[in-house]
């Protein structure tokens, strides 16, 4: 029983350290909001990271690169301007990708609709 107890504890204990080793990051706002489809958006997102590893690390927009930090402190808002919704990457001097996440467009103005010009339906 006593064993039984060891191995648990030890059990939470080594899950509790691998959890807390894991890189995370967020990133405020991650939509941007335009007028109508195909306009261009301009957003300032904010990033906060945990756990990163001590090494230089790069923000990349659509494989292009933003800016570099030492563990990722991004202190300053970054301004970017998108057309469509973009992949934001954070990744290493290897070029391995840490942590990824999408940036989202929601548009104001709906998609305008092309009218039928004949009913979906037909006598013949």
């Amino acid at each position: 029983m006593a064993l039984r107890a060891i191995v648990i504890i030890a059990g939470i204990f080594f899950c509790s350290n691998i959890s807390a080793q894991t890189p995370a990051w967020t990133i405020q706002p991650n939509i941007c909001v335009a007028q109508r489809v195909g306009d261009e958006c301009q957003m300032s997102f904010s990033i906060e990271t945990q756990n990163m590893p001590s090494e230089q690390l790069c923000l990349y927009l659509d494989g292009h690169l933003l800016n570099c930090s030492q563990k990722a402190y991004f202190h300053k808002k970054t301004s970017i301007l998108i057309k469509k919704n973009s992949l934001i990457e954070l990744k290493n001097k290897a070029q391995k990708t840490i942590l990824s996440k999408k940036l989202l467009i929601k548009y104001l103005e709906p998609h305008e609709q092309r009218r039928r010009i004949r009913p979906p339906w037909s006598l013949f």
